[in-house]
């Protein structure tokens, strides 16, 4: 009898830590879908931008576009840095690097003065300004192995936003201006 009576016990254990390990496993799945759940839901949202962005024909309507597409680019690439999927985070940050050179390119084509007609220009030069902090705060928390592509990125970036600050403000401080009126 006190053979059965531990047969049961031991029987009862195995199904008790079975449950167990299947209630684990469920808690851990569930907490996986929701991380899951929110790539996906940046994924959407960098696809519809990306759309807006395509539909967009006019250059000022492009550089707002891409201040819509390069804030869900960067929170999808913060979601793939989380995840540690890198190789993802870098594709987001590439696609914004393309998006806001193409933005800027269309502007440059325009012939617009920006410093005179700044729509458009000034957003971008934000938009590029921002994603440069986060590029940083990215490349910080790859590895040291994989950081050179985003490091490549982030000196284009920094070039880009470079252009737009000279193009907004031609006359920098300390230069003399070339006026009519300062002549004798």
């Amino acid at each position: 009898m006190a053979a059965g009576t531990m047969a049961r016990t031991r029987s009862g254990l195995m199904v008790r830590g079975v449950l167990f390990a299947g209630i684990a496993l469920a808690i851990a799945a569930g907490s996986a879908v929701p991380a899951i759940a929110q790539t996906a839901r940046a994924r959407k949202s960098v696809a519809k931008f990306q759309a807006q962005f395509a539909r967009e024909k006019k250059p000022v309507g492009q550089a707002k576009a891409v201040v819509k597409l390069g804030r869900a680019e960067y929170v999808a690439a913060w979601q793939c840095v989380t995840a540690g999927n890198f190789s993802g985070a870098l594709e987001f940050v590439k696609d914004y690097n393309e998006h806001a050179i193409a933005a800027h390119d269309a502007l440059d084509k325009t012939g617009v003065n920006a410093e005179k007609h700044s729509n458009g220009f000034r957003q971008l030069q934000i938009s590029v300004r921002e994603s440069l902090r986060q590029l940083r705060e990215i490349a910080g928390r790859v590895p040291f192995e994989q950081r050179q592509p985003f490091q490549t990125l982030e000196k284009n970036l920094n070039a880009l936003n470079q252009t737009l600050i000279l193009e907004l403000f031609p006359q920098q401080p300390g230069e003399k201006r070339h006026d009519k009126e300062s002549k004798p």
